[in-house]
């Protein structure tokens, strides 16, 4: 196979280190043409092997039409056990566009607003006054005052789904709304795991439900991602049925990590979800298909605040690319994320209708996100050269 070179001048400039209700039919379908399933797998396949990672994945849509899905590599280092195209996951911060897609679901029924304040829901009196103005918008935009991440002590705390869970989650929240929030909420940009688990406990608070049963109920279901839940994917029966996460140690290259490693459930509305590539494809989909006024998830004014950049070319879960000329200079909106042991990259592409999402179960960054972006832009140039596919 010849060798593919980059030849973008330039990689992305903001590329940040991360560490129903209602139901209705979903159709996604899937094309039986070979010529995009046989590029997509050579990229992948010659990806793998130069990065170094344990396995590679990607997944390519247009026009809700599921185009192919590719891997290459190991569920695990040095097993044999070859990953799946149906395996699933951990996509991290890829999740802050489903918090903020849940929200949305919410703010469309009048559940909630997005100019709803912290002190409107939050009548704690730890509560300090210069954080009850900060808006759901600001938090799920990151200039919402809060600060990157957690103290690291919540790294140790890992309750059950349920109650308990999201007692503890809400506690947490209230502990740092008891201190002054970095900035005045409004005035600056901060890429932020603790503003979208503040307004994740907003959306709890005011339904009395929990964010991963709200996750469920507005995300999952209606867009039937059955592959979706929370934290690492699990093996049902420990036979290695799913991949698994690796770390970097110093001399003996990866290692793998147990299906429990994960960042604390605390902070989950802000990198906690895992899915199948195929699934990750449909939400992507979804989006895109909304900007148009086609999804009946949510209204294509709504698509269109989720998808329009603010400060730091920051949207709700999304960021628009610096650089777009390697897409003919067409508007390009994507979302990476790592829990340090994998990494996720989805892009959308709204005036193109093109969706590649792309996963590895290692989480060396710098090898994950060249690869993954070498992937997008492959393969974006390739369907742009053969538009008739």
């Amino acid at each position: 196979m010849k060798k593919y070179r980059v030849g973008f001048q330039r990689q992305i400039k903001l590329m940040i280190a991360i560490t129903l209700s209602m139901t209705f039919s979903v159709t996604f379908a899937q094309t039986t043409d070979t010529k995009i399933a046989e590029e997509l797998q050579a990229i992948v396949s010659e990806e793998h092997a130069d990065s170094g990672l344990v396995s590679l994945g990607a997944a390519i849509s247009k026009n809700r039409v599921h185009l192919a899905t590719a891997v290459y590599g190991e569920r695990e280092t040095r097993s044999g056990v070859p990953v799946s195209i149906d395996d699933k996951w951990h996509i991290g911060s890829v999740t802050k566009s489903m918090t903020a897609t849940m929200i949305a679901r919410l703010v469309e029924r009048g559940v909630l607003q997005w100019d709803t304040t912290v002190g409107d829901i939050l009548t704690d009196s730890r509560v300090r006054p210069q954080w009850r103005d900060a808006t759901l918008s600001q938090l799920l935009t990151h200039t919402g005052g809060a600060e990157t991440d957690f103290p690291r002590r919540i790294q140790s705390l890992h309750p059950k789904e349920g109650t308990e869970r999201d007692a503890l989650r809400k506690e947490e929240v209230l502990k740092i709304l008891e201190e002054k929030p970095d900035y005045k909420p409004g005035t600056d940009f901060a890429y932020s795991n603790v503003g979208y688990t503040i307004a994740a406990v907003l959306a709890t608070t005011k339904t009395g439900k929990t964010w991963e049963d709200l996750i469920r109920e507005e995300v999952f279901q209606p867009l039937e991602l059955s592959s979706g839940g929370f934290g690492p994917p699990v093996d049902v029966n420990e036979t290695m049925e799913q991949p698994r996460g690796h770390k970097i140690t110093w001399f003996s290259g990866p290692k793998a990590v147990t299906t429990d490693t994960d960042n604390s459930p605390v902070m989950g509305p802000a990198g906690m979800i895992h899915m199948s590539l195929k699934d990750l494809s449909a939400y992507a989909n979804e989006h895109l298909l909304g900007s148009q006024g086609k999804s009946e998830l949510l209204s294509a004014q709504t698509y269109q605040r989720l998808h329009e950049p603010g400060m730091e070319d920051y949207a709700y879960g999304w960021i628009l690319a610096l650089d777009d000329s390697w897409a003919n200079e067409h508007k390009v909106l994507y979302h990476n994320g790592s829990n340090r042991f994998w990494f996720a990259l989805l892009v959308i592409i709204p005036e193109l209708q093109i969706s590649i999402a792309v996963t590895t179960n290692y989480g060396d960054l710098k090898p994950a996100r060249k690869s993954a972006w070498n992937i997008v832009k492959h393969m974006t140039a390739f369907l742009m050269e053969n538009p008739d596919i």
